[in-house]
């Protein structure tokens, strides 16, 4: 059987960052291994202003709007200046859809904090032949939570196999 793995946008090479000055890395697309979990699931929805965010995110999605499902969700993100991997990662989940079905739900699969400041939401996006999981890393460095990670994958033998 075939393996679908989508491009994932990514931080990768985060040295020191000394000043305010200094470029950010550039987020990479790539194929990664598949998500593994950290133990038994969380599954309770997500605190609001996040859930907001990625609820919103799979709703345009199961609409058929890629595009402006990704554009919504980035719109505060740095991920966003990198059009070409935004693009990429589009395209995947287009071929998903076309491979796995149509989007008809989701539901979260797993919420945890990372200390006070780096939340972490997996979701479960249902399609017609089997669902994709879907991971969202958020940082809160001020006021605001801003996207600085996500990956999707379509591996779930790790969810399966407890």
């Amino acid at each position: 059987m075939s393996r679908w793995a989508a491009g994932l946008i990514v931080l990768g090479g985060l040295g020191p960052v000394h000043s305010w000055g200094q470029a950010a890395p550039s987020p990479q697309v790539r194929d990664l291994p598949p998500l593994r979990t950290h133990g038994e699931p969380n599954a309770q929805a997500p605190i609001p202003e996040l859930r907001a965010l990625v609820e919103r995110f799979f709703k345009d999605l199961i609409a058929g709007e890629i595009q402006k499902a990704f554009q919504d969700l980035l719109v505060t993100s740095r991920l966003s200046s990198r059009h070409e991997n935004v693009s990429v990662l589009m395209d995947k989940t287009a071929q998903a859809f076309t491979y796995y079905g149509k989007a008809t739900g989701f539901e979260p699969y797993d919420t945890r904090a990372v200390g006070g400041r780096l939340y972490v939401v997996t979701y479960l996006l249902d399609l017609d032949l089997q669902p994709l999981r879907w991971r969202f890393v958020y940082y809160r460095p001020e006021e605001a939570w801003k996207l600085i990670d996500i990956r999707v994958d379509d591996a779930l033998e790790d969810l399966i196999s407890r």
